[in-house]
């Protein structure tokens, strides 16, 4: 028996306003398309044959009666899963692990920031490179990468000369993942006053966020009762992250 409420897109607790709407938006939105479609023209005459019933509170209620005869014809028919939705499911799991991973990324980020800084005194500048750090033809920027026997840090151009072949300086970087926090060059004209190298690091400056952002994104990623989409959303957003991360913790 046809199921006129789902032909309509309606519930079987419609009021005959809302069946009436629900036949007129889909006459409008389909009749012009049905003149040369067999198929929907077919969709229509049925829509139609549905609302004259439907609208009627006696044949309604006759149908009704009639329907209820047959529970599995007031239950619309089963439709395809959305593929989108099934594979979202199925990557799911392993999004929440790769969050979980971003996690403890992050927490290894947070105990190497805050273990004591290993102190290198007396390092010797074995090699100064010159390299490119800006990306514009007309605002070329440069920078130096330093090399000592323990570390390498790049220095801007500015402050390149406190750093040079030959030199004595001290250096501090953190313990777990090597990076330099911070220089000092006793012998330079500058004073041995410490100074950052360039970009701080991940741990100071505008570069200091990166981490952040990457933890309140795992975090969303590892909470539960979160839907797929959103598990796997932040799996792929967090591991974007993560590899600008570890570029920064390789170039500085």
């Amino acid at each position: 028996m046809q199921n006129y409420y789902y032909v309509l897109g309606v519930a079987n607790t419609a009021s005959v306003a809302e069946i009436e709407r629900a036949y007129r938006q889909l006459h409008a939105r389909i009749y012009r398309r049905a003149i040369v479609d067999p198929a929907l023209n077919e969709r229509l005459q049925t829509a139609y044959a549905g609302y004259q019933i439907l609208a009627d509170p006696r044949r309604r209620w006759a149908y009704d009666r009639l329907m209820q005869q047959e529970p599995e014809s007031f239950a619309p028919p089963k439709r395809p899963p959305d593929p989108t939705k099934v594979l979202l499911a199925q990557a799911a799991p392993k999004a929440r692990w790769v969050n979980w991973g971003l996690l403890a990324f992050c927490l290894l980020l947070a105990l190497d920031w805050a273990l004591p800084l290993r102190e290198y005194p007396h390092e010797l500048v074995l090699a100064r490179a010159i390299v490119s750090i800006g990306s514009s033809v007309s605002n070329p920027q440069m920078a130096y990468d330093i090399s000592t026997p323990h570390t390498k840090f790049r220095l801007p151009s500015a402050i390149a000369h406190r750093a040079r072949e030959g030199q004595r300086v001290t250096v501090w970087r953190t313990p777990l993942l090597r990076v330099v926090r911070k220089v000092s060059s006793p012998t330079s004209p500058d004073g041995p006053a410490p100074f950052e190298p360039y970009g701080g690091g991940i741990y100071s400056g505008p570069l200091a966020l990166l981490p952040m952002v990457l933890l309140g994104v795992a975090v969303v990623g590892v909470l539960p009762k979160r839907p797929a989409e959103l598990r796997v959303n932040t799996a792929v957003v967090g591991m974007l992250l993560w590899i600008v991360a570890v570029v920064l913790l390789i170039l500085y």
